[in-house]
């Protein structure tokens, strides 16, 4: 299992942190994803087996959501 936390600078609302919990959670592998509105961090545990940090980073650029590693 692999975990990682990061900022997401553009999280400005509860509407953005459940669609990023939602579209990470949607990637195989991924066992948790939460995000914070106040600190615009994002916090997400995977098995790296079934996904890498590349897929996660991929899925967030596609939503909107780009991540500073």
């Amino acid at each position: 299992m692999q975990t990682k936390t990061f900022n997401v600078p553009n999280i400005s609302c509860g509407h953005c942190k459940m669609r990023i919990e939602k579209a990470l959670r949607s990637v195989s592998g991924v066992s948790s994803a939460s995000a914070a509105v106040a600190t615009k961090k994002v916090m997400v545990e995977w098995d790296d087996a079934q996904t890498s940090w590349d897929d996660l980073r991929a899925t967030l650029e596609k939503i909107g959501y780009p991540p500073e590693a």
